[in-house]
């Protein structure tokens, strides 16, 4: 089976180090593509050098909204450049409600601005989102998405919700939650976005599947919610693979290494 992990954080300093060990178990699971996605400036240039170290990963650039600062407002600008230096996505991006600080307008001007760029480039967005599905819309209905369309990250929304943003071009990752099958409404969202928006991640090193509960998180475990979402889907793990690395590929423009 060919896999592609579209959400994972190559860049975290649990990995410094093992990288090499962990893309192998990753290649050896069946991952012939991962999406490494930034959360500051800081790493932009990390994310851009793993990717160049290793032709099975793209990358990501973007301002996760937990760790928006008001002195990162001029690095935004540098973001229309992303294109050209091959990243395959402007994320992570977003909203969240759930947190007090930064502040959630501080929060909707970065998401605002990083959604311009991505549709001005035609770069498809990676977006986190917890409790603000409300202003999302808001601005996805202002500002439009870009052309490329976009991923919904570990998303925890409903069927109802997903059937409200697949108009705008979103795709819906699903990873290490899927283990947890005992979920009436897990099954009724991914038979809502099966097979055409359904795609796979880890958010290694984060949400390990309970399968693997020890951290950190690795690309290789994202076998564990294949498995969870074929068996939820009531579809044979081979389908499931074939039809979210074809989803992929295409959202984000990939070739194999």
């Amino acid at each position: 089976m060919r896999l592609v992990d579209v959400h994972c954080h190559l860049e975290s300093p649990e990995f410094e180090g093992k990288l090499e060990g962990i893309l192998a178990d990753a290649r050896e699971a069946g991952i012939v593509k991962l999406i490494t996605a930034s959360i500051v400036p800081e790493q932009w240039e990390v994310s851009r050098s793993i990717a160049e170290a290793f032709p099975m990963v793209a990358f990501a650039l973007g301002v996760h909204p937990w760790y928006i600062k008001p002195a990162y407002e001029d690095d935004l600008r540098l973001l229309y450049k992303a294109r050209e230096q091959g990243a395959a996505a402007i994320g992570e991006i977003g909203l969240d409600r759930k947190i007090e600080h930064p502040a959630l307008g501080l929060q909707q001007a970065f998401f605002e601005t990083q959604l311009r760029v991505a549709k001005e480039i035609d770069l498809p967005v990676v977006v986190h989102c917890r409790a603000a599905f409300d202003e999302l819309l808001v601005l996805l209905k202002k500002i439009g998405m870009p052309p490329a369309g976009g991923v919904m990250h570990n998303f925890s929304g409903s069927a109802e919700l997903a059937r409200q943003l697949s108009p705008y071009g979103f795709s819906f990752a699903l990873g290490g939650t899927l283990p947890y099958r005992n979920s009436r409404k897990k099954r009724e969202v991914l038979k809502a976005i099966y097979p055409e928006r359904l795609l796979l991640e880890t958010d290694s090193p984060d949400i390990p599947p309970v399968e693997a509960r020890d951290r950190p998180n690795v690309p290789a475990h994202l076998l564990h919610n294949l498995r969870a979402a074929a068996e939820l889907l009531g579809e044979p793990e081979e389908a499931v693979a074939e039809h979210t690395t074809r989803n992929a590929m295409r959202l984000f423009r990939l070739e194999e290494a």
